[in-house]
């Protein structure tokens, strides 16, 4: 939660800081960038949940092969990636609209970097240290960016903000790496490969592409005024996502060890499913108790025409959490198919909005019904849906873990072991 204030206080004060046109250049880079590093959070999860199954298993040593493994490869990624953006300047600044190529270049090195914090995330999360990952997302990742935005913006302006983003992000990559540097100097235990990635990435990726395409979409139909307010909406909507999104983090390794032990799943997944959807109905109705005054008092006089939009961005977004839950027990569980529903609504929310938004409302629209069209389908195909979890009371979790193949089986050779993990 510190770290989702400390976020949200540097996207206000940019907003203060900017005019609206300015603010959608930091708002259109954050959403792409957002976009980017979903996949890199399919690798985070896909090594946190083989993590936490080596772990389960008692085979530590693999643990640290694997970061060091992972390490290596994303070194060599980082470096890629950072050539294509550099060579895909002109073309990326023409599309998005960008006030300067600074704007840019930037926002670039921010996303490469912070790609490699994001995945370091994932061995801390495996092994369950969520005191270190808390204090990743509480410092660089939250209470830290405010800190260093107004200098930042008072020296460069737009590109002054996202150049904040990248000094907090190479903190946070200097914290993860002295938690992990006995892991990564173990040479006892051999490199081991992640398993499952790719439904990962694609999950993960089709989710960002579901809760950020919104904010592109509105910087690409939407004149740079009207952007900027649809920004505006769309991060005080989003407080409805950002707020439980701490509990799927925490959810994802539990339910892993969980099914690897052959205990139950039922609890964690109901309860956590209950507090996401608490808390975005709390958001979404303290938005519209609010008077209209409150976008002015937030961001200014400048983007009072906002107020309208943020209680139903929030429902939606209420809506995209509910299904970020199912999300990580379907890749703690290896169950395909609501990956694959969710794959389905992001490339649905792409054409409609690519087809069908012309004003604010439509891209509202349009996301609000892709992403319901997922939930209601996972609950008509999923063993893990609401209701089949609800009806379980009483039950075993063989049933539930038959859906999709044990993470430990996966993750290394067998050891000769035998136990509910290799039987589900």
């Amino acid at each position: 939660m510190v770290g989702h204030i400390g976020n949200y206080l540097f996207y206000v004060l940019a907003a203060r800081a900017l005019s609206p046109a300015e603010f959608a250049d930091v708002s259109a880079m954050t959403a792409l960038a957002t976009i980017a590093f979903m996949p890199a959070s399919g690798v985070q999860a896909a090594v946190a949940r083989d993590t936490a199954a080596l772990i389960a298993a008692g085979r530590s040593e693999e643990a640290d092969g694997l970061a060091r493994w992972l390490a290596g490869r994303l070194a060599v990624l980082q470096a890629g990636l950072l050539a294509v953006l550099l060579v895909a300047t002109p073309a990326a600044v023409a599309v998005l609209d960008l006030s300067a190529r600074s704007v840019w270049l930037t926002g670039a090195v921010w996303l490469v970097l912070g790609l490699g914090l994001q995945v370091g995330l994932g061995p801390l999360q495996g092994r369950e240290l969520f005191g270190a990952v808390g204090a990743v997302l509480a410092g660089p990742q939250g209470a830290l960016r405010p800190v260093v935005l107004l200098p930042g913006v008072a020296v460069a302006g737009v590109a002054g903000a996202l150049g904040a983003l990248v000094a907090v992000t190479v903190l946070g990559l200097a914290g993860v790496l002295a938690v992990l540097w006995r892991a990564l100097r173990n040479g006892h235990g051999r490199p081991v490969a992640l398993t499952g990635t790719l439904p990962a990435l694609a999950a993960l990726t089709a989710f960002a592409s579901l809760t950020n395409a919104d904010v592109l979409a509105a910087k690409i139909v939407l004149d740079a005024t009207d952007a900027g307010l649809y920004s505006s909406a769309a991060l005080l909507g989003k407080i409805a996502l950002y707020a439980p999104s701490a509990l799927a983090l925490v959810l994802l390794p539990k339910v892993t060890s969980r099914l690897q032990s052959g205990l139950d799943i039922r609890g964690p997944a109901l309860s956590t499913l209950a507090a996401t959807l608490g808390t975005g109905l709390l958001v979404t109705g303290a938005i519209l108790v609010a008077p209209s005054s409150l976008v002015t008092v937030v961001f200014g006089p400048e983007y009072s025409a906002a107020y309208g939009l943020a209680a139903p961005i929030a429902a939606v977004m209420t809506l995209a959490s509910l299904l970020q839950v199912h999300l990580m027990v379907a890749l703690a569980s290896g169950n395909r198919r609501t990956v694959l529903l969710t794959a389905g609504a992001a490339v649905l929310q792409v054409t409609g909005l690519t087809l069908l938004a012309e004003t604010a409302r439509d891209v509202v629209l349009v996301s609000a019904l892709a992403t319901a069209a997922a939930l209601l389908l996972h609950e008509l195909v999923s063993p893990f849906g609401t209701l089949r979890l609800l009806r379980r009371r009483g039950r075993g979790d063989r049933s539930l873990s038959s859906a999709g193949t044990s993470p430990a089986s996966r993750s290394a050779p067998p050891t000769g072991r035998s136990g509910e993990g290799d039987e589900s």
